[in-house]
């Protein structure tokens, strides 16, 4: 009898065992279909983000190129500086190349050469295309450009970078600049590359207020404003390219 009661219970206990078993298999297929379902989401969210992140990146290629379309516009209207943003952002990638910068920041250059005074749609034409010295309001209005053209172009999150440079392109190298008045190594590299081609392309060009210089004396004027108002590094690159026709504002 007592036999009996012990293969009895011996019995019990292992069908209390294979339940138990039967039920930790039936939460361990339950876990891995509830991995798998989680892992199917986690894939779907990172294909909505990687179409997100594409989405995204071709709007702000797209305002991007809206920018340049209306930085074109606005040089169109004006007979002084229609190609300035061109022939600069030509020249500035050149000098770019020439002190080694990456491709990457080369694109980056260029673009910012385009659109470097892009922040003049908020100054008024009268200042713009005033003939004679302008007065220290104007003066104050004029040295804002900078400014809003770097909050224009800010919204682009890869541009950062470029931001940067068209904000800073006219602080020189003795402090004198605006609109933060950076000096020296301060004054972002790319924002000094811009600077030599900017003033270059601003002597060569005619404008209201002036005839432009020939290129010989124009350069002779970059080559005397080094280190205390441009970059003597990026002068120097500037100086050892050939003076062919692409020095010339009129080519």
């Amino acid at each position: 009898m007592a036999g009996e009661v012990e293969i009895s219970q011996v019995l019990l206990y292992a069908r209390d065992l294979k339940s138990q078993y039967e039920r930790s298999r039936a939460r361990e297929r339950q876990l891995a279909l509830a991995y798998r379902r989680l892992r199917a989401a986690y894939q779907q969210s990172l294909r909505y983000a990687l179409d997100l992140r594409d989405v995204h990146g071709r709007l702000q290629r797209a305002f991007l190129q809206s920018l340049l379309g209306l930085a074109n516009a606005l040089e169109a209207r004006d007979p002084y500086t229609r190609g300035h943003s061109e022939r600069v952002a030509r020249l500035a990638q050149r000098l770019a190349l020439r002190l080694g910068c990456s491709a990457d920041e080369r694109r980056v250059i260029t673009q910012a050469g385009l659109l470097h005074d892009l922040g003049k749609i908020g100054i008024p034409e009268a200042v713009l295309g005033k003939a004679g010295p302008l007065s220290e309001e104007e003066w104050v209005l004029m040295r804002e450009h900078p400014v809003v053209g770097a909050r224009i172009v800010s919204p682009l999150e890869f541009f950062s970078e470029g931001a940067l440079i068209i904000r800073h392109h006219h602080e020189r190298q003795d402090g004198s600049g605006y609109p933060a008045g950076l000096s020296g190594e301060a004054i972002p590299f790319g924002a000094r590359i811009m600077a030599v081609a900017d003033v270059y392309d601003a002597m060569t060009s005619d404008r209201p207020y002036r005839k432009r210089l020939a290129c010989e004396e124009a350069r002779r004027q970059v080559e005397g404003w080094a280190d205390r108002l441009l970059d003597a590094r990026i002068v120097s690159a500037f100086l050892g390219l050939p003076a062919d026709g692409c020095f010339d504002p009129t080519v």
